[in-house]
């Protein structure tokens, strides 16, 4: 299921970046603006290559990231692109219930989103981003454990973390929920979907990444 799920991202992300012109490709993506669509591209067929080895050391830290990008500077598109679709067969190894599909699948998304964000193109399908939610929802129990029992309601429905009455409440949808926790929402943000609770501490323990200094407001 997983592995589909980063194949059809994949194929989505060729479809978005084979049209585009080189000042496009070139240009600065709101989401992660140390990056342009094209550097984005090849950080993605970098992060194949390297979740291929079954060697998830480094995920995420920016020596990782940055040698996917620096590596490949001065190849063509469609030569990027076919590494990643070279190296996607590997990710096979690994076992359906392997926490590893947590940062193939959610790298993959996010930065799918990111390039969709850059070029204005739609967001992602909603079934997409719900079929790959379950993944996150694994973290959030040990994540967000310091703040106690917590209730979120995304799109409508509740999901409770403890036993207990929540002691704090955050109610906003999927999408949005999903960027913060991928570090694409500001902390004022965060706060802001905050019903009930320490608004602030919610922002401090959700990102998996920094979160961005300044908002960042996406169409879903």
């Amino acid at each position: 299921m997983y592995y589909q799920q980063y194949l059809d991202s994949a194929r989505r992300v060729r479809e978005l970046v084979v049209p585009l012109d080189d000042e496009v490709l070139d240009r600065l993506t709101p989401a992660c603006p140390d990056w342009s669509v094209r550097d984005i591209v090849a950080h993605l067929s970098g992060a194949a290559a390297s979740f291929g080895t079954e060697s998830f050391a480094g995920v995420g830290t920016d020596p990782w990231t940055r040698d996917h990008v620096e590596s490949r500077r001065g190849l063509a598109l469609l030569e990027v692109l076919a590494e990643r679709e070279e190296c996607a067969p590997r990710l096979l190894s690994l076992p359906a219930d392997s926490p590893g599909w947590l940062p193939v699948v959610h790298d993959a998304l996010t930065h799918e989103a990111d390039i969709r964000g850059a070029i204005g193109a739609p967001q992602l399908p909603a079934d997409v981003l719900a079929a790959a939610f379950g993944l996150i929802e694994r973290t959030l129990p040990r994540q967000l454990s310091r703040l106690g029992n917590v209730e979120i309601v995304v799109d409508g429905q509740p999901m409770q973390l403890g036993d207990g009455a929540p002691e704090l409440v955050v109610d906003t949808r999927m999408f949005e929920f999903w960027r913060g926790w991928f570090g694409r929402r500001s902390p004022a943000q965060l706060r802001s979907w905050v019903r009930t609770g320490d608004a602030a501490a919610f922002a401090e323990a959700l990102p998996v990444f920094r979160a961005r200094d300044t908002d960042l407001i996406e169409s879903a």
